[in-house]
C-alpha cells in the first residue's frame, strides 16, 4: 500500500509541475482574483481530552484536516485534500492508539467566474483509513467523494464554505457528510 501511496504522491507532483509550466498570465483574468485557496475544516478540526463515560479512562484525539486549492482554467480549481488524526486507545474504535491518514487528490468546478462568491461542484479520490474486516485495525483504502459546496464572501480574503458530500470509503457503504464549519483562506 505505501508503494501505490507514494506512486500517487510522485504522479501527483509531476501533474502539479506540468500545471504550472503550462499555466500562461491569462489566467489571472477571471472574476475572484485569486490562485491559492486554502479550506480549514472546523467540524473535524478538534483536540479533545476527557472520558466517555462515568468508569472509562481518559482519551484524547487530534483530528486536523484541510484542503489545498490552485486556480488552473475556465473556472476550475485541482489540488490535494488531506486529514490526520491521532487517536489515544481510550478514543480508537480499535482499542488501541492509531495514527489515520486520509490523502486525496480533488478537483472543483465552480459555476460563477466569481470565485468569491460561488456555488460549486467537488470530486476527488485517494486513499482513506477505514477499520479493517476484523475490526483490530485500521487500513488504507481507495474511496472517493462527489459533492457541492458554496462559497459565501466574509471578509476581504475568507470565505464561510459549507459543502454537502457523498463518500465511498472502501468497502463501506456510501456515506452523507455535512461540512458546515469550513472556512476558505484565498489570495
Amino acid at each position: 500500500m505505501k508503494f501505490f501511496t507514494m506512486a500517487g504522491l510522485v504522479l501527483l507532483m509531476s501533474w502539479t509541475a506540468e500545471a504550472q509550466t503550462r499555466r500562461t498570465a491569462s489566467t489571472a483574468s477571471y472574476g475572484g482574483a485569486f490562485t491559492h485557496e486554502i479550506t480549514t475544516n472546523l467540524t473535524n478540526g478538534v483536540f479533545v481530552s476527557g472520558k466517555e463515560c462515568k468508569d472509562c479512562s481518559t482519551g484524547s484525539v487530534v483530528d486536523i484536516g484541510g484542503s489545498y486549492l490552485r486556480y488552473w482554467k475556465d473556472n476550475m480549481q485541482y489540488g490535494v485534500e488531506g486529514r490526520l488524526q491521532n487517536l489515544s486507545k481510550e478514543a480508537s474504535a480499535i482499542n488501541k492508539s492509531a495514527t489515520r491518514i486520509d490523502l486525496l487528490a480533488i478537483g472543483t468546478y465552480n459555476l460563477t467566474s466569481d470565485l468569491k462568491d460561488a456555488i460549486y461542484g467537488k470530486a476527488g479520490v485517494g486513499i482513506y483509513s477505514v477499520i479493517n474486516n476484523d475490526g483490530d485495525d485500521y487500513e488504507n483504502k481507495f474511496g472517493f467523494f462527489v459533492g457541492a459546496g458554496k462559497r459565501f464572501s466574509w471578509l476581504n480574503n475568507i470565505s464561510y464554505t459549507p459543502e454537502l458530500r457523498l463518500v465511498k470509503r472502501g468497502d463501506i457503504d456510501i456515506a452523507i457528510q455535512v461540512d458546515l464549519l469550513n472556512f476558505s483562506i484565498y489570495w
